[in-house]
């Protein structure tokens, strides 16, 4: 079927997304056609790769670039398409052009095709080939499976650790891939290394840029940000794993800009006041244009939101997937950085009861509407309900950016912990009493807070008394030595609190949770995983209607995957907890160092204060492999081997895996 397309129908489907319908019977080219293209001098190649993307029973989108310099005009490309590998016979023989307001590169929608089938596809200019790739469309709606098998991934900064867990999964047997954002990072070190980084990695410069104080430039004009894509996909290791499989993608936060919402960035106290729209569109397009997605931009709309990235696919009977963008419509941080003096207040290391006051009343003031507290903004909230409320397979996947497990730590009862190990340390004896102490301890400062009399005036009588019984300690001796270690340690007030860890994921959007919770619950909608990158921590856990309920009732399970290639949360957080004299008294609830060793604490704190984490592990890189059946989901989570020398580990990249499983029909997950 040849299909020369001009440059009408290239702007008749809009955002430059083609479309070639599939046939049969097309004799194979082997390197020419009956129908010569235009000529093209052999000036162009396709440095950058192939890849699939949004498989569906009867289409998916192929992707390429062209690199190369005619003086700007377009390019002829021609796709072929067939079920052969070695293209003896063809369903797809179609002229396309590439344009240079689309930076050459190429996005094709192949309708007609056959469900469940695997299909080969590649691109030619003039007499060259670009790389041969690999895709499968998804099994027709309805038809009974007994298997899917994907990985989800997320987080894959250039500029940080290696790449090497792509090269191992490029050799796994998997249907398709979920991408959960982070595809790409925004901000450089503007040529200069500063993290540790495999040596195959050489540092980036954007052609434009933004300096920060930190010395690190953040993209900012769409040059920039085409920059960014075009040095991450001209490694081989990313080309082959787009190569093999089909891709279904979303964007998190660093496409366009750090724990972003809307068009508003965050680099400073100030910056969220400031609208960036300009600079949002821009990252708008490079997605476009870069990303094998079924999706349209709108270049006539001046809005920042010219383009919806929130779609569904369905997998025969087991599964309906929905991939949400948790970015464009969000509303801003409950407490912005404007009013917080930063990022600490705002968005980590926030008191629980001030997050749920300035939410009531941001609520309160709209007349109950969750339109200034939502994530996901009234018309994708009401489109996942109807998609998740009446998706008729077994299990109702979420491709989720943020974790909606809540992340909290009771601050009061950390630092009495601490501070009766401090107690112990100097006077081992008491060792058997560590528990009882710090209960009475817990109590005695939320008695002295709540009483007024804290820090100058605090009684201990809990504490006291349990010393007096059980170790003999009179008042005089607790006087003398207990209370004035006890008083050398109190903390301010403002941190004998509960305290949630992250408000940039779902704990700063709580009451827009407990709505599409209670709508799960109410519906009686069952086997809802999300699929959730953005944190650099692996997680497994069930997600709550209430976590501030007596009897929270556990609704959906929520899997989050480590970075692929990034720093990790423990580092971040020991960052936080280093640079903000406020947190002094807390370190230990993140890290301790044992001998000139940075020993990772956050983990038992998070599963200490959040009994609903069943498994978590913040100081590792990774990705996930989810095998489905009808009966249950298991998830292995794969935790990739450090740096060798400044080089990406040999194969198997993979240190170890930690599987957890959920059985269909309740919300459980298990460590097996």
């Amino acid at each position: 079927m040849e299909n020369n397309m001009d440059r009408r129908q290239f702007l008749k489907w809009g955002s430059f997304i083609t479309v070639s319908v599939a046939t049969t019977g097309l004799a194979g080219c082997g390197g020419g056609d009956d129908n010569p293209d235009p000529p093209e001098p052999d000036l162009f190649d396709f440095r950058h790769g192939v890849a699939s993307g949004d498989p569906r029973p009867d289409s998916v989108v192929l992707w390429t670039r062209v690199e190369g310099d005619n003086g700007r005009r377009h390019v002829n490309v021609r796709l072929q398409v067939s079920t052969q590998e070695d293209f003896s016979t063809l369903v797809v023989n179609d002229l396309l052009r590439a344009l240079p307001d689309w930076d050459y590169t190429l996005r094709t929608k192949v309708t007609g095709l056959n469900a469940a089938t695997t299909y080969y596809y590649r691109f030619r200019v003039g007499s060259r080939f670009s790389p041969v790739g690999r895709t499968r469309t998804a099994p027709a709606a309805g038809t009974p499976l007994s298997q899917l098998k994907f990985a989800f991934v997320s987080c894959q900064d250039w500029s940080i650790n290696h790449w090497a867990g792509m090269e191992e999964l490029a050799q796994q047997d998997l249907d398709f891939i979920v991408h959960t954002g982070d595809y790409i990072y925004e901000a450089v070190a503007d040529g200069a290394p500063v993290n540790l980084v495999e040596s195959r990695h050489t540092p980036l410069s954007l052609p434009n840029g933004t300096t920060l104080p930190s010395g690190f430039r953040y993209a900012t004009t769409l040059e920039d940000y085409r920059y960014l894509y075009k040095a991450y996909r001209s490694d081989a290791r990313l080309q082959a794993l787009h190569a093999r499989f089909p891709m279904i993608a979303i964007w998190d936060d660093h496409e366009f800009s750090d724990d972003c919402w809307q068009d508003r960035q965050s680099y400073d106290a100030d910056d969220d006041q400031t609208p960036q729209t300009a600079r949002r569109r821009s990252a708008n397009q490079a997605w476009f244009e870069y990303l094998p997605a079924d999706v349209t931009l709108d270049v006539n709309n001046p809005s920042f939101q010219n383009i919806q990235i929130y779609r569904a696919f369905t997998f025969g009977n087991l599964a309906t997937l929905l991939m949400t963008d948790e970015r464009l419509y969000r509303a801003d941080h409950l407490i912005s950085e404007a009013n917080a003096g930063g990022d600490v207040g705002s968005r980590f290391f926030i008191r629980r009861d001030t997050l749920k006051a300035a939410e009531d009343a941001k609520i309160a003031a709209a007349g109950g509407a969750l339109t200034p507290v939502s994530m996901l903004g009234d018309a994708q909230r009401a489109w996942w309900q109807d998609r998740i409320g009446g998706a008729a397979t077994t299990w109702k996947l979420w491709g989720n950016q943020v974790s909606l497990l809540r992340m909290q730590a009771d601050l009061t009862e950390a630092i009495a912990e601490l501070m009766v190990l401090r107690l112990i340390a100097s006077n081992t004896a008491l060792t058997p009493l560590r528990d009882q102490m710090e209960t009475a301890l817990t109590a005695d400062l939320r008695a002295a807070v709540s009483s007024g009399t804290y820090p100058n005036n605090v009684a201990y009588a809990n504490l006291r008394q349990l010393l007096s019984t059980q170790a003999g300690i009179d008042a005089a001796n607790f006087d003398a030595n207990i209370k004035p270690t006890l008083d050398s340690r109190l903390p301010p007030a403002s941190l004998l609190a509960t305290y949630v860890l992250n408000a940039d994921q779902w704990d700063g959007y709580d009451a827009e949770r407990r709505n599409l919770m209670a709508f799960l619950k109410t519906n009686n909608v069952r086997n809802v995983v999300a699929l959730t990158g953005d944190i650099h921590a692996f997680f497994a856990g069930v997600v709550m209607d209430d976590y501030d309920a007596a009897t929270p009732t556990p609704v959906m399970v929520d899997l989050v995957g480590a970075g692929l290639s990034s720093n990790t949360l423990m580092s971040t957080y020991k960052s936080v907890v280093d640079n903000d004299p406020r947190l002094a008294e807390i370190k230990a609830l993140i890290y301790e160092e044992v001998s000139g060793a940075v020993v990772n604490t956050l983990n038992r704190t998070l599963q200490h204060f959040n009994p609903w984490m069943r498994y978590v592990e913040t100081n590792v890189t990774g990705y996930a492999i989810v095998t489905l059946t009808p009966d249950r989901l298991n998830c292995a989570f794969h935790i990739l081997k450090g740096l060798v020398d400044g080089n990406a580990p040999p194969q198997p990249a993979t240190a170890s895996v930690t599987t957890v499983e959920v059985p269909a029909g309740s919300a459980v997950v298990n460590v097996v």
